[in-house]
């Protein structure tokens, strides 16, 4: 019997590559926090996990995540290996080793919540965003974004509190968020109703040269076609000021060097095929909570099409895509 759906659905990524450092240990901590808090105030929830482009003869990131959290089980957790031939199959950039946002759409694409809050492994969700959950105050058609407050990285971790998140002192910077398009740090929280999420058709995956500004993209997008935005007046927090901040001047004279891929104009707004999210790829069942995405062409879609048009973000978006 397929157990009922969710409340939430919290969307990640990555794989066992140890990116940025200590990978597992800083996705586990949050995770485990997070669901702590969550099923403190009664939230129905789970957790969809996207192991995209798994590192070869390393253990598969799922298989550590069920192991380490041997309560979440099937109906708290679900995770989705992809054959690394997706990304061979749908990159446009060499330097690029992770498509983050196509394995958002994978998760997204599969979330079976009224809710889906596409965000990063190692951000901890505050308490006034624990409170609208708890309240069951949000609405449809409405892209809720978050403030990310950016901890010292000198502090101890290991067990993290509302006391120690709260704490100012604790505080490297804050990413603050403004209208219309409240983009600034959008990846670590995006937070939206599924329905909408369907209807918009996830992340971008028509420029795949860069994944970079994504996420703000899709504010863009959502803007666009009509979806309001709104702080959710609470912050998230997160370790650190970011890999991408941290490593930033090492490529400002070389942009294309860089492993996210340059800057581009992500105001232009794109529409996505039917297959968005790896829609038609086969699955495999691996255990109870992991299911293995198989390769096959005609999950890929067309590398390029001429049937979307580009406008800017503040026109209209057809709900249907027209040739020309």
């Amino acid at each position: 019997m397929t157990a009922a759906a969710p409340y939430l659905s919290i969307v990640v990524t990555g794989r066992n590559d140890d990116f940025g450092g200590d990978f597992n240990g800083r996705f586990f901590r949050a995770l485990r926090f997070n669901h702590a808090v969550l099923s403190e105030a009664g939230i129905d929830h789970e957790f969809v996990f996207v192991e995209w482009r798994p590192v070869e003869r390393a253990p598969y990131l799922a298989a550590l995540l069920e192991a380490e959290f041997p309560e979440l089980g099937p109906s708290s957790l679900r995770c989705y290996v992809v054959d690394p031939a997706y990304h061979d199959a749908r990159n446009l950039n060499p330097r690029l080793q992770f498509h983050e946002f196509l394995a958002k759409n994978v998760g997204i694409r599969r979330a079976r919540g009224r809710y889906v809050l596409a965000t990063n492994t190692d951000i901890y969700f505050g308490r006034g965003v624990i409170g609208r959950f708890e309240s069951a105050s949000l609405e449809e058609g409405i892209l809720y974004r978050a403030t990310r407050f950016d901890l010292k990285e000198s502090g101890d971790y290991n067990n993290v509190d509302w006391e120690l998140l709260e704490d100012d002192r604790n505080y490297d910077a804050v990413n603050t968020i403004c209208p219309p398009y409240f983009t600034n740090a959008s990846g670590d929280f995006q937070l939206l109703d599924r329905g909408t999420y369907h209807r918009l058709g996830g992340f971008n995956e028509v420029y795949r040269v860069a994944k970079i500004h994504i996420d703000s993209n899709f504010c863009m997008k959502a803007h666009a076609c009509g979806v309001r935005l709104v702080d959710l007046g609470s912050p998230v927090y997160h370790v650190g000021r970011g890999t991408f901040n941290a490593q930033e001047a090492r490529y400002r004279t070389r942009p294309e060097a860089s492993p996210w891929g340059k800057r581009w104009r992500s105001s232009v707004i794109y529409v996505n095929g039917p297959e968005w999210g790896l829609a038609h790829a086969p699955e495999r069942q691996m255990d109870a909570c992991t299911s293995f995405l198989e390769f096959d062409w005609s999950a890929v879609g067309p590398m390029v099409t001429l049937k979307g048009v580009e406008v800017p973000a503040t026109a209209s978006v057809p709900r249907s895509s027209t040739s020309g």
